[in-house]
């Protein structure tokens, strides 16, 4: 009978120890979306400092939470750490925005002859459809809308390639991508056209594939002669920026 109560009280613990680690996870990935997005979308700019005590505060976390999210920025390249001095968004150099740009192209190319071959013209459609939906976002003046689903059409085209390594790899040049555009971006530019992404679309839907390769060499050299060195940047205020999320 003992042996029976510890063995009922150990499964009780074990299941509350679960249920707290399921809580932590959510936590975590709650936190990390809500960061990851903030940067992506050019609301914290490159080179600002992730102060732990100010991120936990912001979203009522400890400050365990900001560090393991913080250390998986880093891995994703959109954070770096520098040992005694702390976290920052990641401040890329016009070197490696040159060198992100040409990964880009290579890869690209890549994924535009793979869609031509493997996609279908239902899926073919959905990017279309895309390509219009971020058209809508420019037009009613939505920035942040259009800067996610400027992302999201290549993403997109990743995906219908089929291959998932690749496409991970891609996932991380343009997270990188977008860190370069909000720290070199001209004023006034709009360095990601809709119309040259409805192009691309247009081309892979006729199965073009020469066509649509012309066209994102085009399209991603013209994003590139859209920026040029700024060094200016702005303190956040995080619990601002995140309230409705903590």
């Amino acid at each position: 009978m003992v042996e029976r109560r510890n063995a009922i009280g150990r499964a009780r613990i074990k299941g509350k120890a679960k249920k707290f680690l399921k809580r932590d996870g959510q936590t975590d990935e709650r936190v990390h979306h809500a960061i990851y997005a903030a940067i992506i979308s050019h609301q914290i700019s490159p080179g600002t400092a992730l102060q732990e005590d100010a991120l936990a505060g912001a979203f009522g976390v400890s400050r365990t939470i900001i560090r393991k999210v913080l250390q998986r920025l880093s891995h994703e390249r959109l954070v770096d750490l520098v040992p005694n001095k702390g976290a920052s968004v990641a401040q890329p150099s016009a070197g490696e925005a040159r060198e992100v740009f040409e990964a880009r192209r290579v890869l690209e190319r890549i994924f535009v002859g793979q869609v031509v071959e493997r996609a279908s013209d239902a899926d073919l459609n959905n990017l279309l459809k895309l390509a219009k939906t971020e058209e809508q976002a420019f037009e009613r003046g939505d920035r942040q809308a259009r800067v996610q689903l400027s992302g999201d059409f290549h993403r997109h085209l990743s995906v219908l390639a089929g291959n998932k390594v690749l496409s991970d790899f891609l996932n991380e040049l343009i997270s990188r991508t977008s860190l370069i555009i909000a720290l070199f971006e001209s004023p006034g530019t709009v360095p990601c056209s809709h119309s040259e992404h409805r192009e691309i679309a247009d081309a892979l839907r006729r199965r073009d594939s020469k066509k649509a390769m012309e066209f994102m060499d085009h399209h991603l050299r013209h994003v590139e002669a859209q920026i040029e060195l700024s060094e200016s940047h702005v303190r956040a205020d995080f619990r601002s920026l995140f309230s409705k999320i903590a």
